[in-house]
């Protein structure tokens, strides 16, 4: 077998083992949670509530696939572990307080992301199971910035959408934030996002894409 041949073929067999622990876990989180969109509903809902007491509240939005889930389907993406949300880099302090006491109620904060500028620039919360990643975004003229690394291969990508405001959507009976031009945010993102395509692949396909490098891979432990 040709060198290429043989990577494509480990690159196929980590894939396979990748879902056969995803499988094997899910097994283990339903017995002790119950079905993954059980346990999105409860952990959105116990998120919104939460965070609808403290200064943090009217600051942040939905973006990327639970963005593309509620306005294509109405709901979350059935598969889909992550929901996303987006807040302006001049909102951290509040959102740093919001973290902690989210912390303390329970939700798990995984090791940031940190950009090749040393940055953090994503954080995660986990709960059940379930994670809830929060995107900093930075003004640039008249586009709204962020950033998303991937590990495989490690990248540094740099996105922008134009700048909006905010209008809401309803979901599980909570109002949430969403942009408010948030089919064209979607087209910049995904193209022609109201219908799937099962091979999108982010760090290839997102138009919202403006620059990329390769990626330190860094990332801290939670403070």
């Amino acid at each position: 077998m040709c060198p290429n041949g043989t990577r494509i073929a480990s690159r196929t067999r980590s894939t396979d083992i990748l879902r056969r622990v995803r499988r094997l876990n899910e097994f283990f989180y339903r017995l002790r949670w119950g079905r993954l969109e059980e346990r999105r509903r409860r952990g959105l809902i116990r998120l919104h509530d939460l965070l609808a007491k403290t200064d943090f509240a009217d600051k942040y939005w939905m973006i990327m696939g639970l963005l593309l889930g509620c306005m294509r389907d109405g709901a979350p993406i059935p598969w889909d572990r992550d929901s996303d949300f987006g807040f302006m880099d001049r909102d951290l302090p509040l959102f740093r307080a919001a973290m902690q006491m989210l912390r303390d109620e329970g939700y798990n904060l995984r090791p940031p992301q940190v950009g090749n500028d040393g940055r953090t620039t994503m954080w995660t919360l986990k709960y059940e199971a379930v994670k809830y990643d929060f995107f900093l975004f930075d003004r640039n003229d008249t586009n709204l910035r962020w950033y998303f690394h991937q590990r495989k291969p490690p990248l540094e990508l740099v996105n922008e959408v134009p700048a909006h405001g905010l209008t809401t959507f309803e979901l599980y009976g909570r109002r949430w934030q969403i942009p408010d031009g948030a089919e064209d945010i979607l087209a910049r993102i995904y193209g022609e996002w109201r219908k799937p395509v099962p091979d999108y692949v982010y760090w290839r396909d997102c138009r919202a894409i403006v620059e990329r490098y390769p990626w330190t891979g860094e990332r801290r432990p939670p403070d």
